[in-house]
């Protein structure tokens, strides 16, 4: 099995040509690339909120359908209304900005962009939280998606605490740390980088680190308002395979959680399974043109 992984979600719109597509990077990113997807309301908005107040780079545009922004080894698909990577689930359920798995973003700069961050009005989820392995706040993006601000602590040791800046990391919430670490490395081909206990662990395949934050972790602390910070939601990793019907159906034996039918787009076929705590996982098979 050849899993070439993505974080965070592929949306190559049905309304996007079939030369736009076939040429770019987003179809057939190289197998160690991280990919993320994001569900957006407005795509222009959404470039603008992450280009000019996050640092990312714009790298492809289709129309008001979808975009691809990029920061270091992350790449983050905004998948607009009407793309492939939006459409309803067979049993009616839309795929929704907000939820809680999240892109992580580590920051030389922590103090001075928050401050930024505040004076343009950008919203904070929660206050600062500190543990072993840093400080991290949550903010907003204009559709409610959350994305991590992380200042990894300077006398760590832990490879999980102090990726480079460039790193494409992603935090899922976990019930069962054992078991979210078994369910990843077994059955869809991640290492596992660190685990601490029962409270966190960190796998990884290729670019994309994968941190599962299991109950008293601080990356699992309910927010001010005492909102807790559960599984589930729409906000996804993205693995690339390109044995996809046979991977499809080993993990229809294994009995894994299928949340729709294959989708089929001009960018190729996906289809989303869940984790043992529900959280969405979205393989992707790239078109050959």
């Amino acid at each position: 099995m050849k899993i070439i992984l993505i974080l965070v979600m592929l949306a190559l719109g049905g309304c996007m040509s079939d030369d736009t597509e076939s040429t770019s990077a987003a179809v057939s990113p190289a197998a160690t690339s991280a990919v993320a997807r994001y569900q957006v309301t407005d795509v222009d908005r959404a470039v603008r909120f992450y280009t000019e107040r996050l640092g990312f780079a714009l790298d492809l545009q289709a129309g008001a359908e979808f975009a691809a922004v990029s920061r270091g080894d992350l790449r983050l698909l905004l998948s607009g209304p009407g793309s492939s990577g939006a459409r309803p689930m067979p049993d009616g359920r839309a795929q929704v900005a907000g939820g809680w798995n999240r892109v992580v973003l580590y920051v030389d700069d922590f103090a001075e962009i928050i401050d930024r961050l505040r004076a343009a009005g950008t919203p904070f989820r929660n206050d600062i939280e500190r543990g072993m392995g840093g400080a991290q706040v949550q903010i907003e993006d204009p559709d409610g998606n959350p994305v991590e601000l992380h200042e990894a602590s300077e006398g760590s040791t832990s490879a999980a605490a102090s990726p480079a800046a460039t790193s494409a990391v992603a935090r899922y919430q976990v019930t069962d740390v054992d078991r979210a670490v078994r369910f990843y490395t077994e059955r869809l081909g991640f290492a596992l980088d660190l685990q601490a206990g029962a409270e966190f662990a960190a796998v990884s395949r290729g670019d994309l680190r994968l941190l599962l934050s299991g109950p008293g972790s601080s990356g699992a602390r309910p927010m001010p308002d005492g909102r807790a910070q559960v599984a589930g939601g729409w906000n996804r990793v993205v693995l690339y395979v390109d044995d996809f019907a046979e991977i499809i159906d080993r993990l229809r034996a294994a009995g894994t959680p299928f949340r729709n039918d294959i989708e089929r787009g001009t960018g190729g076929a996906q289809v989303q399974i869940e984790d043992p705590d529900g959280n969405p996982v979205e393989l992707h098979e790239a078109s050959e043109s």
